[in-house]
């Protein structure tokens, strides 16, 4: 992990799955790789009241040192975006009390966060496995001009994990620009370090499930 990363770590707290009386929704990714919480809040970038926006400003401006936040607008809602938590309990204080303040999304655990800082592999939350069975996708990606490997990947897969372990998106074409392979745990533990040893070229990126409890 570089230094900023390191340093992006250790000066953040994760929030838990409750904080504040909200519940969290997990983050992602790191908000235009500086921030890694996010408020909601009522509005959007057509309608919005433009009283409590003047104050948005006013306390963002007060609360946020060297006005390290983003604030962004969108069709669904009015988005703040931050790095430092103190900064983030001050905005919150400011508006717990009010119906202008929807939800708040950051990192909920430790593993969470270091999962949002590895930038080759990404959580998703969700309340199960992709096909009911498989914890990780591996995400394939193809250049233009990179030599067709559908088949031969689909071989390679084939000879590598246990056919029950496993479910590949395109098992058809050998021309495809993206495609996806599910596994199991145990496949991914036996069979992944050769995979990238022979197409890591062409990995992407590789997601895990975590599990939202219910």
């Amino acid at each position: 992990m570089s230094y900023y990363r390191s340093w992006f770590k250790d000066t953040c707290t994760p929030l838990g799955r409750t904080y504040r009386n909200y519940k969290i929704q997990p983050s992602d990714k790191i908000y235009y790789n500086d921030y890694q919480y996010k408020l909601n809040f009522e509005g959007n970038i057509v309608h919005y009241d433009i009283v409590f926006l003047s104050d948005l400003y006013k306390t963002l401006n007060q609360c946020v040192p060297g006005y390290a936040y983003r604030l962004q607008s969108t069709t669904k809602s009015i988005n703040v975006y931050f790095h430092s938590a103190k900064a983030l309990d001050e905005v919150i204080d400011r508006y717990q009390h009010t119906d202008y303040l929807q939800g708040i999304t950051g990192p909920i655990d430790e593993e969470h966060l270091t999962g949002l800082l590895d930038s080759d592999t990404e959580f998703v939350y969700r309340n199960k496995y992709w096909y009911g069975k498989y914890p990780i996708k591996i995400c394939f990606e193809r250049k233009f001009k990179q030599t067709n490997i559908g088949n031969d990947l689909k071989d390679f897969i084939a000879g590598s994990f246990e056919k029950d372990g496993y479910r590949l998106f395109d098992s058809y074409t050998d021309n495809w620009y993206q495609n996806y392979l599910w596994v199991t745990q145990e496949e991914y533990d036996n069979g992944y370090p050769f995979l990238k040893l022979s197409y890591g070229e062409y990995i992407n990126k590789v997601q895990k499930v975590k599990l939202m409890e219910k």
